[in-house]
């Protein structure tokens, strides 16, 4: 069966060139499926969202135009298509003769008459979120090469960071939203309720009035923390050479380490936007030196393959069952704090592009790899 493209390399030339624009996330993903559907030399492409308890399908982006066969925003019973077995397994399902390959009186076959079907999983949060699908009404003359199939799961895999993506900027826009309302609804009234105890206390000073004062600096305090939250996620506009030693070393001396001891393994020159980069490691810091001992030791060095640096601390480290959880607003270990620490970290990461990456240290303890650094240099002492 002939493609419509000249060699794979054309068609993932496109697909990368695609997915580098500024399109929006459905602009990209029916480009994307564009480009696979041409590519497979079928009729159409489809992202589907998929809730296999109530038997939802739904065509998230398709190719297919509005009065076709599956349009976008069309919603079927998940029980009559093929998405039903795909989304229940690792690999990809590849019919190219549906009838003839023994699916003739499977019920997606009964209605919707697809003769051929490429089907592959995407999942948000380790949870299947549907799938990318090519279909046909007609069938191939030769079954799915390996190399076709490798080329459907990339773009499934593409997509899937888009979707990944898109979801978190729509998370902190929310943040920054609510943040917002913290601002301007909740500071006035605040600051208001700060003078007035002041004024009070310099009248008659009690015990009543200084619990109330420090409660409502607390508020305050949380009120910034939600604040710093929200904008360390938006887009970076400038970025600088930072130094990896003198970088920690300052953000050190920012926090309060008690008897904690620093340990810079190796240096690293990288870029980024230093006044973030800043809150990054502070916020690691305070992580390791809240949550470990008095005298916990926290190490900072580059990575061994150069793409980043890691900051890890021999305290008792993140249970396995939770790691997954910790760079979510309002995890918190702790009774103090709204747990938005490592959420911090994680818009400071995500505003640069870069990766993270949370493990258990061989001999005990947490460790944060913060990896895709743009590294301008590198000196090892």
């Amino acid at each position: 069966m002939s493609h419509a493209y000249p060699s794979p390399d054309a068609a993932r030339f496109d697909l990368y060139e695609v997915m580098k624009t500024d399109l929006s996330f459905e602009e990209k993903a029916r480009r994307a499926l564009d480009i696979g559907e041409e590519y497979l030399n079928v009729d159409n492409g489809h992202l589907t969202k998929i809730d296999p308890q109530s038997d939802y399908w739904k065509a998230i982006v398709s190719t297919d135009p509005p009065d076709g066969s599956f349009p976008p925003g069309l919603v079927v019973d998940l029980q009559t298509t093929y998405c039903r077995r795909t989304i229940t397994q690792n690999d990809p399902i590849a019919l190219h003769d549906a009838p003839n390959q023994g699916w003739d009186d499977d019920p997606a076959f009964e209605t919707h008459g697809l003769n051929c079907y490429h089907g592959t999983t995407i999942s948000i949060d380790d949870e299947a979120y549907g799938t990318v699908c090519f279909v046909s009404e007609t069938s191939r003359e030769e079954p799915f090469t390996a190399e076709e199939t490798s080329f459907a799961e990339l773009i499934s895999r593409m997509i899937e960071y888009e979707l990944k993506h898109q979801r978190t900027v729509d998370k902190l826009e929310h943040v920054e939203q609510f943040a917002s309302v913290l601002s301007h609804d909740l500071r006035n009234p605040l600051n208001v309720a700060q003078g007035r105890i002041e004024l009070a206390r310099e009248i008659r000073d009690s015990e009543h009035l200084a619990i109330a004062s420090d409660g409502l600096d607390r508020m305050d305090d949380l009120i910034s923390d939600v604040l710093t939250m929200a904008r360390q996620g938006r887009e970076i506009d400038e970025t600088a050479e930072l130094t990896l030693q003198q970088l920690v070393q300052t953000c050190w001396q920012s926090v309060e380490t008690q008897n904690a001891n620093l340990v810079v393994e190796d240096d690293l020159t990288f870029r980024g936007a230093s006044a973030r980069v800043k809150r990054l490691f502070e916020n690691l810091f305070r992580n390791a030196v809240e949550h470990g001992s008095n005298d916990v030791t926290v190490r900072v060095g580059s990575l061994e393959n150069g793409t980043g640096f890691y900051v890890e601390d021999d305290g008792p480290g993140i249970p396995r069952d939770v790691r997954d959880s910790v760079f979510e607003t309002g995890y918190s270990t702790g009774d103090d704090g709204i747990g938005i620490g490592l959420s911090i970290v994680s818009g400071v990461v995500m505003a640069h592009e870069w990766s993270i990456r949370l493990l258990e240290r061989p001999d005990g303890g947490a460790r944060f790899e913060i990896g895709d650094v743009i590294v301008a240099g590198q000196s090892l002492d």
